[in-house]
């Protein structure tokens, strides 16, 4: 009898030390069930993907015809074709080519503003910006549509901005999402603690949940007057995440980076230097220092289509500090090596493929269950339907293999995680959805000014985690839509 109550005795301990063990197992290995303290630099990411899609998407030009330079030597002297031949050249990408034929035309027929107003475009595409300008200027003698004036002038501005030796840019975006697994609860309704199986209770099990984002990003170049345009950069975010009921997923992150951009033949170098704090459920839980030089060069692959590559190497100092709801946060502190490779094409001015890869190093101070290696590929596909608008698909697969087993979950498996993430997003300016005439008095129309100039979005993603342990194996489905501006000074 002893015997029997002191084995089933010990048995009741292990699973109760187990139960009490969950919330901090997930909490060693990703923070805080569903958090990942990457997620801020994440949807600073998407954000700046959407603003450069809206604005490629307004200079984008109308889909060209399959036209071939046999077709011209035809009837070289039809102008008609040579303008279509142009476009269709712009559509295949060869800029530079376009410029060659708008420029045989316009030798031929100077006051052809359907083909003058190309010309320009393309010209402040290849940043040749005093001819672009010569071209607007002239544009803007001619009669046109108030539309056509209004891109003219935006184009103008454009010019003007980039001509400034100091620069700044601040931009503001606030939205709402849902997740539906926002504590990244084990799929199976069971996990591991001490090596014994059990049902998580409480705030372990799957939630969900909506919550309100804002973001404010404001950035600040200076040329610094060399031959060559080098540039210093400035760059300072705030995010905040606010979750109507799961406080303790709440999150505050402020950072902010210096950086030089110098530009050599025939690549650009970029070092920057970088702060992170973040707050979990109100309270201080990491910050980070970080150094990366990222190396750009377009046409990395000439013989190819013009295809862009980049090279990026870095290196993080990661600190966590003890908090209510995680008090093993301090066992993750350590760095984390990053090298990533990535390229781009334009196929059409419509479609841009990019895809990348990563690979991750996280070596810890002090506890080495907590080390791991990381392979990351991504592919983004970014489709302009103009008019500001665009389609943003990416597919996300990614692997984390740790270095040993943690002993506060099981003494025998090493965490192996795979993830896919699929995500789509939709975005267009406000003023697609609304007519000025809909605000009917001039005291009303203050209010179209102020509406029209903002971006609207809604993301839809799947995220699918993989792993050989049953605490990090859950999926989670979240809804997104936001409203981004930007001023720029």
């Amino acid at each position: 009898m002893k015997n029997w109550v002191s084995s089933h005795g010990l048995r009741f301990v292990a699973v109760f030390l187990a139960g009490m063990a969950v919330p901090l197992t997930n909490g060693i290995a990703q923070t805080q069930p569903g958090f990942d303290e990457s997620e801020a630099d994440r949807q600073k990411r998407l954000l700046e993907e959407q603003e450069r899609a809206g604005v490629e998407s307004r200079t984008v030009l109308p889909e060209a015809e399959d036209i071939s330079y046999a077709d011209v030597l035809k009837d070289p002297d039809n102008i008609d074709l040579n303008f279509r031949y142009a476009k269709a050249q712009v559509s295949r990408g060869n800029v530079r080519g376009a410029v060659s034929t708008l420029e045989r035309i316009l030798l031929i027929t100077p006051d052809l503003p359907q083909v003058r107003l190309m010309y320009a475009i393309v010209l402040f595409r290849l940043d040749n910006i005093d001819e672009a300008e010569r071209e607007f200027n002239a544009l803007k003698q001619l009669t046109m549509a108030a539309s056509l004036e209004a891109e003219i002038d935006r184009y103008l501005g454009a010019i003007k901005k980039r001509r400034q030796t100091t620069t700044a840019r601040v931009q503001v975006s606030v939205g709402v999402k849902r997740d539906s697994n926002v504590n990244a609860g084990p799929r199976s309704g069971q996990a591991l603690g001490a090596g014994l199986l059990f049902a998580p209770t409480g705030r372990a099990q799957k939630q969900d949940d909506f919550a309100a984002l804002g973001i404010v990003t404001a950035n600040v170049t200076q040329d610094l007057g060399h031959q060559a345009p080098d540039k210093f950069l400035f760059s300072a975010t705030y995010f905040h995440n606010e979750q109507m009921q799961i406080d303790p997923q709440d999150i505050q992150s402020g950072s902010a980076s210096v950086a030089l951009k110098l530009n050599y033949e025939p690549f650009t170098m970029t070092p920057k230097i970088t702060y992170t704090n973040l707050q979990l459920s109100r309270e201080h839980f990491h910050s980070s220092w970080g150094a990366e030089v990222r190396f750009d060069r377009r046409n990395f692959l000439p013989n190819y289509g013009g295809i862009d590559g980049h090279f990026t190497l870095g290196v993080k100092d990661e600190r966590f500090s003890p908090i209510f709801e995680n008090g093993l946060g301090p066992e993750r502190d350590g760095q984390r090596v990053e090298a990533e490779f990535g390229l781009k094409k334009q196929f059409t001015p419509n479609h841009i493929l990019a895809g990348t890869a990563l690979y991750t190093r996280k070596l810890p101070y002090e506890k080495s269950f907590n080390g791991f290696r990381g392979h990351k590929v991504s592919l983004q596909h970014t489709w302009l339907l103009g008019e500001g608008q665009f389609l943003l698909t990416g597919l996300d697969y990614a692997t984390n293999l740790y270095k040993e087993p943690d002993p506060s979950v099981t003494a025998f498996q090493t965490r192996h995680d795979t993830q896919v993430r699929f995500r789509v997003t939709y975005g267009a300016p406000l003023s697609n959805f609304m007519s000025e005439s809909y605000f009917g008095t001039e005291a009303s129309k203050k209010y179209y000014d102020f509406l029209k100039d903002w971006t609207w979005t809604v993301t839809g993603e799947i995220l699918d985690q993989g792993s050989n342990i049953p605490n990090f194996s859950y999926q989670n489905r979240r809804a997104q839509t936001m409203l981004t501006r930007s001023w720029d000074f």
